[in-house]
Parts: C-alpha cells; structure tokens; sequence
C-alpha cells in the first residue's frame, strides 16, 4: 500500500470515529434532554367508548373493521401505578396489538392520571371496582359477548372484585398477570410486634393523605430488583453509541423508566393495604359502597400467570388466589422472568399473549375440549397453596416484644406483665405479647373504674372512625355509622324520659337494632334488661324490674296487658307518640344532668334470663364483669383488627353478650351478625363476611359435622372455635374436619367475675384454667353421696384434692352489691368471701379442670352413682361415636350415642371403655374416679340426639321418651 493509501486509511478512520462520537454525544444529549431517544413510533389507534369520572372506555381498532360484533371482547385493566398503556407499550410490545391479531376485540379501561383528575387523589377501591364493573356491562351491552377480564398486577386484583361484585355476570372468564393476595413483604426484618403495627398504622395513615407520586412508585419497583435496575440503566448507558440497537426497546425502556409510572391515590393505598394485610381477598369480607363482597362468589373458569422470578408478587402470593375462590376452577400459567416481564416484552409476546388467546377460545368452546387447556397451563389446586407457617420469634425478639408490649400498655410496669402472663421469657409466645395490654387492661377493671358498653362503641369511634365495626344483612357498617345511630338513638331515648340507672326492657330480634339499644342506654347509663322473644315476657319484665320496654313492630302484641310504658323502634313518623322514630331530634333538649357512659365497674348493666330447675331464673351483669368478658375473650381468642367474629347468637343470649358482642369492641376486630344459625347458609356467610373466629354454644357446631362436605369448607378462613359446652365427641369432629381451625372451651360462672379457658386447646374437654385479671377460685372438697361441703376441725372448709370433684367457689368482694347472690363467709380463712356455683370440676396434674356438671345431675343407680358427663367424655373417645348424652333409665343410667357414618361404631369397645378395660383416650386420664357403676351404664345407638332452642342435648325430652 502507498503512503498516499495509508494517509487516506487514516484519515477515514479519525472521521469515522469522529463521527461515531459525534452521534454518542447527540444521544446523549437527547437522553438527558427528554429522557431517551424518539423512536417515531406511534400507538395503536383506539376510540372513547365512553367516560366517567373515574375511567375512560377505551375500544382498540374499532374502525378498522366492521367485524367487531364477531369477535370476542376483551377487557384489559391497569394496575394504579401504572397508565393504561402498559396495554400498547410499543408495537413490539402491545398487548393489544397482539390480542386483535389473535382473532380478539380488545378493550381497556384507563383510569387516568389521579394527579391530573379532578378528585383523583381522593379515589378509594371502591371507586376502581365500580368504575370496572361498570366496564364490563358497557362492553357487554357494546358486544352482546359476556367478556374476558385480565388485569395486570393490581388490575388483575380489580378483576376478581369485580366479577365477584358482580357475581360473574357477563364475565367469560378471568385472568391475572402478577396479582398477589398479600403486600410486598420485606425479607430480614424482625421487629417487634407493637413496634411493626404503629410503624404500618403511621406509613398508611401518611400514604392515605398524601398519595404515592409516579416517580416513587417507579423507584420502589425498582427497589425489588435493585442490581438488575443498576446493571440495566449501565448497559443501556454504554450503548448510547448505537442507537439503532436502542430504538427497539426504547419505549419499553422510557415507560419503565418513568413515563408509565402514575399517583397511587392515597385513599385507595390505605384500603389495598388494609385488604392485603387483613387477608380479606381470602378470607372474604371486601367491602364495597357499603356491600360485602367475597371472591367467593366467583364461579367462571380463573387463570392466574406467576413469574418465576418475581419478587414483587412471588407465586406463592399470586397462587393465594386458590383459597379464596372454592367455588371456582383456578389455572396456572408459570413463566420463567420477573413481575413486569409476565405483561410486556418478548416473552410476554411469545408465552402470554398466545396462551391467553388459546385461553379464551378454550374457555368459549365451553372448556371441555378433548385437547384440555392450553398447552402449559396446568390446575393451581394440583400445584399446591403453601401454608402461611410462621417462623417462631427469636429470644431477643421476644424480650423486645415484652418491652415494647409494656412501654405501650403502662411504663414502668413490665415485672407485672411477664408475671401475668407467662412464667419466664421463654415461654411468652408471640400471640401471648400482643395481648399484653388488653390483659393488663383487664386486670384494672375495678368497682369504681369508668367503663361500659357505650364507652367502649365511643373509644372505638374515636380511634378509627371509618373502619369497618359491623356486617350485618349482607351490608357493612363503620364505627362512625354505629356512633351516629347510638347518638340518635340516645336523643329519642332522653327525649321519652329514660334516666341513668332506669331499668328498661329490650325486646327485638334484629342483631343491629339490639346493638343499638343496648349502646345507646348504656351511654345514658341505664340498666339493659334483655327480654328473650317467645319467653314470658311477663315474669321477665318482674324479674327485671323493668317498668319500660323499647320493643320493635315484630313483637310489640308480646307486651300487651303489661303494665309497663311501651317505646317501638323503628323509623316511622305515625306510631303515635310512644314511637321513638317520630320524635324530631333537633328539638330534644338535652337534660342537665346527663353525661355521656356514666357506667363505672360495679354499676348494673344488663340482666339476662336462663331457665332453670326452680324457673326463670335473671343473670345480672356489672360494667366490671361485661368489661372481664370483652377483655378475657378478645386475649383468649388473641382478636386483632384482621379479624371477623361471626355471631350467630343473639345479644339476650349470654354468649352473644359476653362473647360474640363484647370481645369485637375490645380488640378492634368487626363484628359479623346474622339473626339465626342456618348450617345451610353458614359457610357461604363465612365466606361473604371473612370471619376468622365462631362463637358457639354447647352442640351447635354438631348441626355442622352433620352436614355434607361443601366447596366452601375448603381453605376456611375460620382459625378458632370458642365458646362454652361443646361436647368432647364433637369437639373431635370439629378439630377433625375443619382443621386447621381449634376450638378454645371457656366457662364463665354466672353471676361472678370468673372466667375459666382452655387457651391451648390440647385437652378435649377441659376447661382449663382462669384468665389472667378474672376472680380466684377455688374447689371445695364435697362429699360423694350427699355432696354437702366438708369441713376441717376448725369449721373451715376443704380445698379438694386434684383428682377428686370439688364444687367451684369464686372469690368475691366482701362488700357484694346486692343484686349478687349472697357470698359465704369464712369459707377458707376468717376474712374471705366466695360464692358458691354449685358446679362441680376435677383439677389434673397440671392445674386445669374439667367439668363433672352440678349436684343433683348424678344419676343413683342401685351399683352407684354415675356422673353424665363422666360417661359422655369416656365414650366421645370411642372410634365412631358421633354424640353422646347419659340419662337416667328406669333405676339405671343409659348411654345415647349417634354413629357417625365415616366410621363403624364398635359396642363391644364402648363397654370396654366404660370398664376402664379399653381407655386409650389420654383426656380420660384427667378424669379419675371412676365409680363401679359407670360399668354398667347401658350403650344404644340412636338416630339423632335432639337440641333445645340452646343446641344443648334436650335430656328433659330424651328421658320422658326413654321412661
């Protein structure tokens, strides 16, 4: 080569290079400039189908044919951080694009820029999923076509709410790219659990003002994979040279990067965040414009997409979806990228587009093709929903847990709280923390403490005012709606003349007329009696000492001829002057002396009624010893603001009272009422309302285990059971076929302050041993004949042995009101005071006790005596032994046992049992004693064990029957 060649070589390449910079620099420039580089793309063409002021109705390609009618539409939904064109990114990532390509008529719905809206920043969930659903029957009325719904992310999450709002109504099908059931968890972090509640309740309560702005949603998306986003952004810096290579992926880049990322309404932040934390989309209890509404009540064919690889919405979160969706069938579709990569990008154009194309024709053929679904979806039950199992806290946590627990509830105060409530460090569990103050609360609940069911409705208000308090009627009800229907109510009530500490009778049926009432006179500080419907209302009214009755239209004819003054409830204006909802409460003049829950802990509450040997016999109940139950069965039942108590038993009951009312106002959690128990309608309202805890009593849960497996058992939200009663035979049934739910056994002794728990829940059975906080006790030694209390040579009574049946004392104050049962004095020691129950119970090796019934219930019998309860928990152990209930029969004793049909009943085992010959049963061992003449109980199997109005076993019917 010439010089002269290799001159101009050189020349050339300086110039080229030269060249090449100068083009770097210009990218450069436009990159800082405006973001990225102009692509000159344009988007797909699309018409406004319609606008509201939440979305606008978008139709892709609507003009470029006449077929639309022929097609099958589809409707695609965004999450919020992001703007509907995630949807058409780019023409080499468009979703839509894809979709009409594949035979599809695409629809998107486009809720905006929050920040650019009028109102956007105040727009809750409610808002989106009416604003979908409102989608769906545009597109569907637009088509003719019921529609295919897929969002992606939170979109996927406004999907299932809609179409379960809308119970499937013109939905084909769904389907959800990267939708998790729970929020994004942050791996490492173990704070204590007071410290991580306020830190979450100050996040939301600032988000929930504030909003979430586009740019940090794009940085905390981002955050989930931060060395890949590093790596990213330096590639694509390093490649500014070629700006061919870059255009391709440009959109793509500058959507991701920024230009996608829109306001995170903060209202609507708050209500996901409550969902998700709370697990309402599995448990159920989504509320929307005052509606409950369940993913329960999804039945179209759902196909979920996971990414291997995502960390935002991992698919164990995603697959969640399973369990609250019994009643239809879940697919899977699993994709090996991360969350943004499952809806744009190539491998969303080679794998999720195609299948959800396929997917729609399966489904529309009637998804019964011989073929079966598309090719790599498979049946998300046939994958697997992994349990939720908790890690157990670490040693320092829990000293931190206990420290926080203590710093929260009282300062200086923390020897008192691991005193009561656990022996040492290692032995406070996390659940056992958390109840800490309640309990310390509790124990503080004196005869002079200001306390009362309408204080606590007033606390609750003021503390959250909007959260959710009550389900009821399919409806939901906050605690702000709650505290303005008690208010008024108060008005009517003062404007009739009602006073503090009046006596006045409350006869109705409704759940939320009852909790009204009950709230509103004890805001004025007056006695509730709470007369039973169908009971004798007359002697009711006597005992009570009621000379007023608040009675709704229903059971007004029940008080004619009583002398007392009549109010009805209700809204009407011509009821004549007795009728509280015809008096103008802007004209009632308040009383001077009134203010507001007046209640202190020894004042009279509420007096209930029970039927006894000797009658009717009244119940009544302090402020102290409602305030024992709301706070003893809220810790019991470890209640928290996620969870649901679904009460099937009425306020003048005294489970619904002192269990199913009081412990929800206690602890936060919502309280779910249905006016009577239905097992046919039982687990679709469990699924309607999310309740986590059932209250029951005696053999309620019997009328359950009766009844069929349904699609609605299936991944339960229900974790605890807990109530008073329950036969040992079901209560096995119970841990057997709705596991993992357990049953927690209380017992409250009428007409004291003591409260007994079998918190762990191991021993069938038992009924474990006082809460923290409530009345001591003691079992006085009796005599087994006659049982008359035995005393020493002193003249002071015996403590029982363990092992041996003792009758229940429960200490009391000296100076007892005196509505209460007279106390004993001197019982044990010369200055105490107990009363006497009259129940008798045996106290194992490890302290607990277990219920042998009261004196009188034995059974004499020409061998010995029999004990019911005795033989009822001895044959609850036998294999096949559905009920059981022991009755006397001629001058003996016979067992009735139900069979159940899962299992043979074996009568030679049950003989065996009751001989002591054939005990594998470990509870058994708890109950020593056994007399000679239990041998000789005779066994019959029955068809079924009638109830009483209670579900307690009618032994009354039984033995006038067998006699």
């Amino acid at each position: 080569m010439s010089t002269k060649d290799e001159k101009l070589g050189e020349t050339t390449g300086v110039g080229a290079r030269v060249g090449h910079v100068a083009r770097t620099a210009m990218n450069v420039v436009e990159y800082i400039r405006f973001g990225g580089l102009e692509t000159g793309e344009e988007a797909s063409p699309y018409d406004i189908a319609a606008r509201t002021p939440v979305l606008t109705l978008r139709h892709y390609f609507a003009q470029e044919t006449g077929e639309t009618g022929e097609r099958t539409p589809i409707l695609l939904v965004p999450p919020l951080m992001l703007s509907a064109d995630v949807w058409d990114v780019s023409p080499s990532a468009s979703a839509v694009a894809h979709l009409r390509r594949s035979g599809l008529d695409p629809w998107v719905v486009d809720f905006g820029d929050p920040a650019q809206e009028p109102g956007g920043k105040a727009r809750n969930v409610t808002d989106h999923v009416l604003a979908v659903s409102d989608a769906i029957a545009r597109v569907a009325a637009s088509t003719g076509h019921p529609v295919h719904i897929g969002g992606y992310s939170q979109g996927g999450l406004f999907c299932y709410q809609a179409a379960a709002l809308r119970e499937c109504r013109d939905v084909a099908s769904i389907f959800a790219l990267g939708s998790p059931m729970e929020p994004l968890s942050l791996p490492g972090i173990d704070l204590p659990e007071e410290l991580m509640q306020a830190l979450t309740r100050a996040t939301i309560d600032i988000l929930s003002r504030t909003g979430l702005p586009g740019w940090a949603s794009a940085n905390l998306f981002s955050w989930t994979s931060p060395v890949a986003t590093a790596k990213g952004r330096l590639q694509y810096l390093l490649a500014l040279r070629d700006r061919d290579a870059l255009l391709p992926r440009e959109r793509q880049r500058k959507f991701l990067a920024g230009d996608g990322w829109i306001t995170f309404p903060g209202p609507a932040i708050a209500e996901v965040m409550e969902s998700m934390t709370n697990e309402r989309f599995v448990r159920g209890g989504l509320v929307f414009d005052g509606r409950t509404v369940s993913l329960a009540d999804i039945t179209c064919p759902v196909l979920i997409f996971t990414g291997q690889l995502d960390e935002f919405a991992p698919p164990r979160a995603v697959r969640d979806v399973v369990r609250g969706m019994p009643r239809a069938q879940v697919w899977e579709f699993s994709m090996p990228t991360g969350h943004f990569g499952l809806g744009v990008g190539g491998r969303a154009n080679r794998q999720t587009w195609p299948t959800v194309a396929r997917w729609t024709e399966w489904v529309d053929a009637g998804a019964a093709s011989a073929d079966g679904p598309p090719e790599g979806v498979q049946d998300a039950r046939e994958v697997g929903v992994e349990d939720r199992a908790e890690q157990p806290p670490s040693a320092l946590r829990q000293v931190v847990n206990v420290a926080t627990a203590a710093a929260v509830a009282a300062p200086g105060i923390a020897k008192t709280i691991v005193d009561r409530v656990a022996g040492t460090i290692a032995e406070v569990t996390t659940d056992t923390v958390e109840q800490v103050p309640r309990l310390l609360r509790l124990e503080r609940v004196g005869a002079t403490t200001q306390v009362s069911y309408g204080k606590l409705v007033a606390e609750a208000c003021a503390d959250d005012p909007e959260a959710v308090a009550l389900l009821y009627g399919g409806h939901a009800f906050t605690r702000a709606d709650i505290t303005r229907e008690v208010d008024d109510l108060v008005l009517r009530l003062l404007a009739v003349g009602v006073r503090r500490g009046e006596h006045v009778g409350v006869l109705c049926n409704s759940g939320s007329a009852l909790l009204s009432t009950a709230a509103a006179l004890s805001r004025i500080g007056a006695v509730v009696v709470l007369l039973r419907p169908g009971g004798d209302t007359a002697t009711e009214l006597r005992l009570g000492r009621a000379r007023r009755v608040v009675v709704d239209q229903a059971h007004a004819g029940e008080i004619d001829g009583s002398a007392v003054t009549v109010h009805l409830l209700g809204s009407g204006t011509n009821g004549g002057p007795n009728h509280l909802g015809a008096i103008a409460t802007e004209e009632v003049r308040v009383p001077s002396w009134y203010r507001p829950d007046p209640g202190r802990g020894r004042d009279l509450a509420f007096i209930l009624f029970s039927d006894g040997s000797d009658g009717i016999r009244p119940l009544p109940v302090t402020n102290r010893r409602w305030a024992l139950s709301a706070y003893g069965a809220a810790s019991t039942a470890s209640l928290t603001a996620a969870d649901t108590v679904y009460s099937a038993n009425p306020l003048y009951h005294p489970s619904g009272l002192l269990l199913a009312t009081a412990a929800p106002v206690a602890s936060g959690a919502r309280l779910a009422l249905t006016d009577i128990f239905d097992p046919d309608t039982f687990w679709a309202d469990v699924r309607r309302y999310g309740a986590t805890v059932v209250p029951y009593t005696w053999s309620m849960l019997s009328l359950l285990l009766a009844r069929p497996v349904e699609a609605d058992e299936r991944h339960h939200p229900v974790r605890l059971f807990i109530g008073s009663g329950m036969p040992p035979a079901v209560w096995r049934g119970v841990l057997d076929r709705f596991r993992p739910a357990v049953v927690v056994e209380m017992f409250a002794a009428a007409r004291t302050d003591a409260i007994l728990a079998n918190v762990i829940g191991r021993k069938v059975g038992s009924v474990g041993r006082p809460l923290p906080g409530t009345a001591a006790i003691e079992l006085a030694a009796v005599h087994p004949v006659t049982g008359a209390l035995l005393h020493d040579s002193d003249g002071y009574v015996l403590r029982a042995r363990r092992g041996r049946p003792g009758r229940l004392l429960v200490a009391v104050d000296r100076e007892q009101p005196a509505w209460e049962d007279a106390p004993m004095r001197g019982v044990f020691g010369p200055k105490d005071a107990w009363i006497d129950t009259g129940e008798l119970f045996v106290r194992d090796a490890d302290g607990d006790l277990w219920p042998r019934g009261r004196h009188g219930e034995e059974i004499r019998t020409p061998s010995g005596v029999v004990w019911p309860r005795e033989v009822e928990q001895i044959l609850s152990g036998v294999p096949g032994v559905d009920q059981a209930v022991c009755i006397p029969e001629g001058d003996g004793a016979v067992a009735l046992v139900t069979a159940a049909g899962r299992m043979p009943f074996d009568e030679g085992r049950a003989r065996d049992a009751l001989s002591r010959r054939d005990i594998t049963d470990i509870s058994v061992a708890h109950t020593p004693g056994l007399r000679t003449a239990t041998a000789d109980v005779a066994v019959r199997v029955v068809e079924a064990i009638p109830l009483t109005r209670w579900y307690r076993p009618d032994r009354k019917f039984l033995a006038a029957q067998s006699s």
